[in-house]
């Protein structure tokens, strides 16, 4: 059962290309087309492992699925890319993606190596764990799960890393926690069907009713607190008016100096007048910088009829 489904990012992402197109810093440009590229790489990978969990457990009627969840709990935040909760159990998938040669190293940690460059990310396992333990938490403080399942160190949650099946993986194996997203969780499910006698009794020591998994689930989708990052807000774009030249298609006989500026309605001065290329521009330049040629004779007549 697919409980929550992934909040849209194309919001966020209209916002950042807007703001590309209008930013007239080259340094501005850079930062904001990083923040895109992040944006899209982790949205498309997040759809895409989304996709493969869904594909498997859409008609689920004892696993619950909840997609892109922020909880937020004693000061502290949890924000879970994927989320199965099972009567056993939960599991927190955190999806990963990356371009590049990307290796797992033996701390777990991820080095990727691209365009000649080595950049490294932090054990995403770790990140996981602090999830978990937020997520414990807020459970515990919300339901009663009984005095067997306490006893036995709470509700069990497990933290595993989904790997983009685009990645290009250096590691001939996974390390313990790590799956490729598109196997994952046929071979969860394998591993179900296939639990002996003493693997089912110490999970069904910890097991609660499907109704109290449905509980869990809805507590969560409604305490769900997506953030709205502010982009504008982090990058100021200037509200000039900016007219390139060649795109200025006002007729030249009805302009003067006085005249309305056909973009901003401020009043045209006559400018350069003294030198070889004369011409009318905005009274509101630099906020506005339309401009138009005018010839030297021009220019002489408009400073007769203004002397």
């Amino acid at each position: 059962m697919i409980f929550k489904e992934l909040d849209s990012k194309q919001t966020a992402i209209h916002t950042l290309e807007t703001l590309l197109k209008k930013s007239q810093s080259e340094k501005q440009k850079k930062l904001i087309q990083w923040d895109l590229s992040s944006l899209k790489n982790g949205y498309e990978s997040e759809k895409q492992n989304a996709y493969y969990i869904d594909f498997y457990l859409k008609d689920s009627e004892n696993i619950i699925v909840l997609h892109d969840i922020r909880i937020e709990h004693n000061g502290e935040t949890a924000q879970i890319d994927h989320m199965l909760i099972y009567r056993f159990g939960i599991e927190l998938l955190e999806s990963k993606s990356f371009t590049g040669e990307t290796t797992i190293n033996s701390d777990n940690s991820i080095s990727v190596t691209y365009n000649g460059k080595i950049k490294s990310f932090e054990n995403p396992l770790e990140q996981s764990k602090r999830h978990a333990k937020l997520l414990s938490d807020f459970i515990s403080k919300h339901f009663d799960l009984g005095k067997r399942i306490e006893l036995l160190g709470g509700f069990p949650i497990e933290n595993i890393v989904l790997m983009n099946p685009k990645t290009t993986i250096t590691n001939k194996i996974l390390p313990e926690g790590f799956f490729r997203a598109d196997s994952y969780i046929s071979k969860r499910l394998e591993k179900i069907d296939n639990m002996n006698a003493l693997e089912v009794v110490k999970f069904a020591s910890k097991m609660i009713t499907i109704d109290t998994v449905k509980k869990i689930a809805n507590l969560l989708v409604e305490r769900h607190s997506p953030i709205q990052f502010n982009y504008e807000n982090k990058y100021k774009i200037s509200k000039e008016v900016v007219v390139p030249i060649e795109k200025q298609t006002v007729q030249k006989e009805k302009l003067t100096v006085g005249s309305a500026c056909p973009f901003c309605k401020s009043p045209l001065v006559l400018r350069n007048a003294s030198k070889d290329t004369p011409f009318l521009g905005c009274s509101s330049f630099p906020k506005c910088r339309f401009t138009r040629k005018v010839s030297k004779e021009e220019a002489l007549s408009i400073l007769n009829k203004c002397y």
